[in-house]
């Protein structure tokens, strides 16, 4: 069969007890997607099928294929990775939480390798996940030792872009791991990837403060005077404009935020919280700064709520639209 001329969107299950698949399901649920793009979802073709009877979710039907090259139309295309059908809704077992990192490193070979054009992640349990064969604190940390790169944690959401400076480090060893050099890095994959995969030709970013009220003039801490500030200052000649420090407090008043194509938090929830308040359940995880395409939802893997078909899966479609657009975006194909 020859290989199809559609955009080939690449799933992972994320961890098989929790939402991932349900959300996967009820985004492939929406038939009119499939006109610009294949799906294939890293799995075995039972566990899907097994899930999808359970939740009873309506989709187009499963087909198991062998790779890129044995893609069908209008189905939803299940490239086997394992043999297991085994789940247990809610239930923490690192055994089961393994397959969600199978389908992970397959996936992620097949597009280094170009057989698939854009990555959506399904949420892991970073605990969970855990293990000798998988040494890292979640899917950022991940693809930056696969890909051999610095990538940055881009929050998206129709209402703003949030990025983070630090991510999924301590509070207590943000600090230590700041300085100039790390803070112009940030702003340059961000500008970068406004440019390529937002089609944004001349970005307005903010930066927000490290420490409260952006230090008021070394009374409460000198790092934004001394590391932030000259690192805004390298770029006045850049063609984007570059602006801040603001202090964290008040920016997210007023709508502030809506002035800028892209803010840079200082850390992890200093970003995540007015973002999840303001997009929750709607907003993307997109990687900016790798020589592919990811995005996943903005949830975690819901063993809560997992099996019993209420959640929601908005982030997760919109992470496969986004996807698509920055792919179509960076390729010149709009």
């Amino acid at each position: 069969m020859v290989k199809s001329k559609k955009i080939n969107v690449g799933i992972t299950i994320g961890d098989p007890n929790g939402i991932g698949i349900e959300v996967i399901l009820k985004s492939l649920s929406d038939f009119s997607i499939f006109q610009d793009c294949n799906f294939i979802v890293y799995s075995s073709l039972n566990l899907i099928e097994r899930q999808k009877q359970y939740l009873k979710i309506d989709t187009p039907s499963l087909r198991r294929v062998n790779g890129e090259r044995d893609l069908y139309d209008n189905y939803i295309n299940i490239k086997e990775v394992f043999s297991n059908d085994k789940f247990d809704f809610g239930d923490p077992n690192s055994k089961l939480s393994a397959l969600g990192i199978l389908s992970l490193k397959e996936a992620t070979e097949d597009i280094k390798e170009n057989k698939i054009d854009v990555l959506v992640t399904a949420p892991i349990n970073k605990k969970l996940s855990y293990s000798k064969s998988f040494e890292y604190s979640g899917h950022t940390d991940f693809f930056k030792y696969y890909f051999d790169t610095d990538p940055l944690m881009l929050m998206v959401s129709d209402e703003l872009r949030i990025a983070l400076l630090t991510d999924h480090i301590p509070l207590k060893d943000v600090s230590n791991v700041i300085n100039k050099n790390l803070v112009e890095q940030k702003i340059k994959i961000l500008e970068t990837c406004l440019v390529n995969d937002f089609q944004i030709n001349k970005p307005k970013i903010a930066l927000l403060a490290i420490n409260p009220h952006a230090g008021d003039d070394g009374l409460i801490g000198s790092e934004d005077q001394s590391i932030v500030i000259p690192a805004i200052n390298s770029f006045k000649e850049a063609t984007s404009s570059i602006h801040g420090p603001f202090s964290a407090d008040t920016f997210f008043t007023n709508r502030n935020y809506k002035k800028y194509d892209g803010i840079i938090a200082i850390y992890h929830d200093q970003g995540l919280i007015p973002f999840k308040t303001i997009s929750f359940g709607k907003g993307v995880n997109f990687t900016a700064g790798l020589p592919i395409v990811r995005t996943s939802p903005d949830h975690g893997t819901g063993f809560d709520i997992a099996g019993r078909g209420i959640a929601d899966h908005t982030s997760f479609s919109n992470a496969i639209k986004l996807g698509l657009e920055a792919f179509k975006s960076r390729n010149k194909l709009v």
